[in-house]
């Protein structure tokens, strides 16, 4: 069998006033459609202001890690 492999960026919104903290909890246990490969999941960032997204590399880092 073939496959394609594709990325897609899904954009999913928040209240203004949730924690980074709470947004990455929810998105890591968001249900993801279908054909998503679970070993292939990659952050993005988060957009907190029309033109200003904090880059994955730089979210707070969780309690314990």
């Amino acid at each position: 069998m073939k496959q394609a492999l594709v990325n897609v960026r899904l954009r999913y919104d928040f209240p203004e006033d949730m924690s980074l903290e709470k947004i990455i909890e929810e998105v890591e246990n968001l249900e993801l459609p279908k054909e998503y490969d679970e070993d292939s999941f990659e952050w993005f960032g988060i957009q907190v202001e029309e033109d200003i997204v904090i880059p994955y590399w730089e979210f707070p880092i969780k309690k314990g890690e």
